[in-house]
């Protein structure tokens, strides 16, 4: 059997737990507050420039052959040229022939040279931390090994390989093995040497590994070091020493000591001696505990506040700096953030030592998702799911998956959950690793929560330690959790109120329910930043590279966008992780609107549409397009709702006929119906349009047809010139305000402007800048809008049909006009673009009036 076609890695070192190790003299100096390990003398960096040549299979690599090209590393091939750039979500983006792998299978030839002081009594490991998705080593020319998953650092113990002088590295990489079919994540698949590569020095006797567990015996801290090497050890902890000898464990305390958690994230230093190499680790004393029903850490309960995210750079991909890492810590705490699931694989090493010092609580998850499995067999299906988890072939992959997790990260003070994947079902090739989880650590609880589609006999496996669910409504949660009197694990929403475009209109309900039931522990946004690659033209998504197989825009699903600005999901999060899970109108101030009785204000209309085609105000136009209704909209959580509405209602190929004209003695009245070809109307409405002195008076009330339901909106809709784009109003603000998300903003008394009302972080353009509730409108210069009872507005630099047809930010076109949207009734967002459909309290009414005063 080829190696990329078994699950074994060969001449690769156990899995260890992090750290790089220091030479005893050495000066240890911190970077961004944690170890800069850049600054030991035992590592060196192989990171640069990298000769490459792609293949299109792994038999056309020749050891020898002369590579024309760079690359730098770590990096992506996709985004440099080498390969196809492809998202893709939930499919197998090759032939599934398990468990073989496609013989067209691009591999990419690598090579770069290093200078050697090699020395008598040292060894030497060569560490490659990311390689997408298996590689063969050669050393000198010499094979060394193969290695396997993708996010799992691969350390080779190149000793009797390496000479003192040049030393040439070969490594060849695979873009697909059968460890392909495990990690089929929703994501750009990138291929490639992706995080960095060092060479460490070492002495002929080291430390390879230890465990440090803390837990409190009253107010003390007490810190377990297990001595997990065959070389003995020496330790210094506040300032105490200790002796460990190879395989032997010993317990230090710390009187009164502060305990680690998300808002005192206080560490102590330990240093750890051997052979001439010394180790800095940082401890944090804190114990997790499951008590009943209820998710403890120090005794207390507590809500984990979270974000699902990858490692991914707009620029870079799948690689990322430590500099990125801590502007995303950075902003999460300023967001109210207080845990990370790192879906759905180890993200990079340092990433834990990040959250260590920030105080950011980790759930885990190994690098398992075989999601590709569901649409083998042309649609999407649970059966492949099981008889994937049920096929003991992945058996091995998914234990050694199980132990790089574990033992990469076991150290680590802010990970409290070990996750065995994400969306792979559950059977009996998981158990070997499940077992291995419990067995190795018993201070952490395990989560998973696919076992909801897996085989019922594991609804209460004995591996899981948490009732878990991804998008579940609030109904479905009180159904099978809060009032199910079997359920008496600690419940969290791994995944909920998905953050795709205008989103997470449901979030303040989540976690009313959250706060008010002890046995909520929290639940983790889909998901943090949007995935989109920057080009010269602007931010792209799946399709817009040439790929056959794609998933569109749903890789922009963050809450920040991807080139980390804030969006007002992420606004609306911060307002309720800060606690806040409602905002109250209240009485604001008006200025007196004076109407000046001086001004002619006229009108014309199309008494074909109902349309109001003109107002001149003093003989000046106003208008820079009709006044018409406007019933449409698009975001991304309406995607599932939009098949409806296209073909059952066919909003979009609707049009507004005037049935009848009455001429007013200062206007006209129409009844009208909004219809399309083979369709009677889906909605019936009267408009009506009064002039006075210096103002405008609409009169408009609508009724939607049983047939069809609802449509998302329904209201006004005009543009006047560009030059007006300053505004004020009094209504939900500063930010985008909807129905069932305002909890971000306040009611108050605001000014703006059209470029600033819109969001441009949206990578595709979508519904923006709506404020709830509004009673007051003023356009500086312009007019002001009052009515009988409260609407929503929205002033852009763009049209609701520009907004709705245009597929990325960056084709909107320059606007020469500020559109005005006064609405009746604006549908709520929700977060069905992957969670639970809208609350229908949250739909628009079928019925409604209202009366707008335009004062000029």
């Amino acid at each position: 059997m080829k190696e990329y076609e078994s699950f074994e890695r060969v001449g690769v070192e156990p899995h260890r737990s992090y750290y790089i190790p220091f030479a005893e003299n050495d000066e240890v100096k911190t970077r961004y507050g944690i170890v800069d390990r850049t600054k030991s003398s035992r590592f060196t960096s192989l990171d640069g420039v990298w000769q490459i040549k792609r293949h299109e299979n792994v038999e056309q690599a020749d050891i020898n052959e002369t590579l024309t090209q760079t690359i730098p590393v770590p990096s992506c091939v996709q985004l440099h040229g080498f390969d196809q750039i492809q998202y893709i979500n939930s499919r197998y983006p090759f032939p599934v022939l398990l468990p073989h792998i496609p013989y067209d299978n691009p591999c990419w030839h690598y090579r770069r040279q290093f200078t050697l002081s090699k020395k008598a009594g040292e060894k030497y490991y060569l560490n490659f931390e990311g390689v997408d998705s298996a590689f063969y080593l050669y050393i000198n020319g010499t094979y060394k090994g193969y290695s396997q998953i993708s996010h799992a650092t691969s350390e080779f113990d190149v000793t009797d390989l390496v000479v003192n002088g040049e030393n040439t590295v070969d490594v060849v990489v695979l873009k697909w093995c059968i460890s392909s079919y495990l990690e089929c994540q929703d994501k750009f698949r990138f291929s490639g040497i992706f995080r960095n590569v060092y060479l460490l020095t070492r002495p002929e006797n080291h430390i390879t590994d230890y465990r440090i567990i803390t837990g409190f015996s009253g107010a003390d801290g007490v810190l377990t070091f297990i001595n997990e090497s065959k070389v003995d050890i020496r330790l210094v902890f506040n300032r105490k020493k200790a002796f460990v000898k190879a395989g032997k464990r010993v317990e230090l305390c710390v009187k009164n000591a502060q305990k680690w958690t998300a808002e005192t994230p206080k560490l102590y230093t330990l240093e750890i001696y051997a052979e001439g190499e010394k180790i800095i680790e940082k401890v944090g004393f804190r114990e997790v505990s499951i008590d009943g029903k209820v998710f403890k850490l120090n005794g207390e309960a507590i809500k984990l506040k979270g974000v699902n995210r990858h490692d991914f750079n707009c620029k870079t991909g799948a690689t990322v700096t430590v500099k990125n890492l801590v502007e995303d810590l950075k902003l999460m705490k300023f967001l109210n953030v207080n845990a990370v699931r790192t879906s759905h694989y180890p993200n990079m090493p340092e990433f834990y030592q990040l959250c260590d010092r920030f105080g950011i609580y980790v759930m885990d998850e190994c690098d398992l998702e075989s999601h590709g499995s569901c649409a083998c067999e042309g649609g999407y299906s649970l059966q492949p799911w099981q008889r994937y988890a049920d096929n003991m072939i992945f058996s091995d992959g998914i234990l050694d998956r199980d132990k790089a997790l574990v033992e990469r990260d076991k150290n680590r003070p802010c990970v409290l959950i070990w996750s065995l994947g994400n969306e792979s079902s559950f059977g009996k090739a998981f158990i070997a690793g499940a077992k291995y989880v419990k067995k190795r650590d018993r201070t952490r609880p395990v989560h998973y929560e696919n076992i909801v589609v897996a085989d019922k006999k594991y609804y209460f496996t004995k591996y899981v330690d948490m009732w878990s669910r991804m998008y579940a409504s609030l109904e479905t949660i009180r159904d099978t959790v809060l009032n199910n009197p079997k359920e008496t694990r600690p419940f969290v929403l791994c995944e909920y109120t998905h953050a795709m475009g205008n989103s997470c209109g449901d979030i303040a309900a989540y976690w009313d329910c959250i706060y008010n039931n002890e046995q909520c522990m929290g639940g983790f946004v889909w998901e943090w930043a949007d995935h989109a690659i920057k080009t010269k033209d602007g931010f792209k998504y799946g399709g817009d590279f040439g790929e056959t197989e794609h998933d569109g825009n749903f890789c922009c699903d963050g809450l920040v966008s991807t080139d980390r600005k804030i969006k007002s999901a992420a606004l609306e999060m911060k307002a309720v992780y800060g606690g806040k899970t409602k905002s109250e109108k209240k009485a604001v101030s008006i200025a007196e609107i004076k109407q000046n009785t001086q001004k002619e204000v006229a009108i014309a209309v199309d008494e074909r549409t109902g349309a109001l085609t003109s107002i001149t105000v003093d003989g000046t136009e106003i208008l820079r397009s009709d006044l018409h209704v406007n019933f449409t909209r698009y975001i991304d959580n309406d995607r599932l709702d939009v098949e409806r509405w296209n073909t059952v209602c066919n909003y979009n190929g609707s049009k507004s006929y005037a049935l009848s004209c009455k001429k007013l003695e200062n206007g006209y009245a129409f009844e009208c119906a909004i219809a399309s070809n083979t369709r009677e109307p889906v909605i019936r409405y009267n408009v009506a349009y009064k002039v006075e002195k210096g103002a405008l008076i609409v009169e408009t009330d609508y009724e939607c047809a049983d047939y069809a339901g609802v449509p998302p909106r329904f209201g006004l809709e005009f543009a006047v010139d560009k030059k007006y784009a300053e505004f004020s109003y009094v209504g939900f603000g500063p930010t985008e305000s909807y129905i069932d998300k305002n909890v971000a903003c306040e009611y108050d008394y605001y000014e703006s402007n059209a470029e600033s009302n819109y969001d441009k972080n949206y990578v595709r353009p979508q519904e923006s800048g709506s404020h709830y509730a509004t009673e007051y409108v003023n356009i500086k210069d312009l007019l002001t809008v009052t009515a009988e009872s409260p609407f929503s507005f929205s002033i852009n630099p763009y049209t609701t049909a520009q907004l709705r047809d245009t597929l990325h930010a960056y084709e909107l076109p320059r606007s020469e006009i500020v559109n005005v949207c006064l609405d009746l009734a604006m549908r709520g967002i929700g977060s069905h673009s992957c969670g639970p459909a809208l609350d229908a309290k949250y739909a628009i009414p079928k019925k409604a009036k209202n009366v707008f005063k335009l004062t000029f």
